[in-house]
């Protein structure tokens, strides 16, 4: 009684309030490719991913995430791609993966 209803995702880990920001502000499309889970499967699919990972020292605040599909979380963390804040692009190494959906993070000046 009285205590708070926390998200969580399959794995058992809790949603952040910044995460269902992010979902909110985009519909639940991943901000890479513009995938809509929501709309084929009817659930939302779609992660939030720090820019700065957590475990590097980054904060669970919006300013520091991005919502991304599974397959480009994944490619992410398994490629390690930094994210560029100047071009607001993910550097693969040979390529770059630009967000197509941004209305969060500031433009570079």
């Amino acid at each position: 009684r009285g205590a708070a209803v926390v998200p969580v995702r399959p794995g058992g880990q809790a949603v952040s309030e910044a995460a269902r920001l992010l979902r909110d502000t985009y519909g639940g499309r991943c901000q890479v490719c513009a995938w809509h889970p929501e709309e084929r499967y009817g659930t939302s699919l779609c992660e939030g991913h720090h820019l700065q990972w957590l475990s590097r020292g980054g904060d669970d605040d919006v300013d520091n995430m991005a919502l991304l599909c599974p397959n480009h979380h994944r490619a992410v963390h398994r490629c390690d791609a930094p994210f560029d804040h100047d071009g607001l692009a993910f550097d693969f190494g040979g390529f770059r993966e630009a967000l197509v959906l941004n209305e969060h993070l500031p433009l570079a000046a």
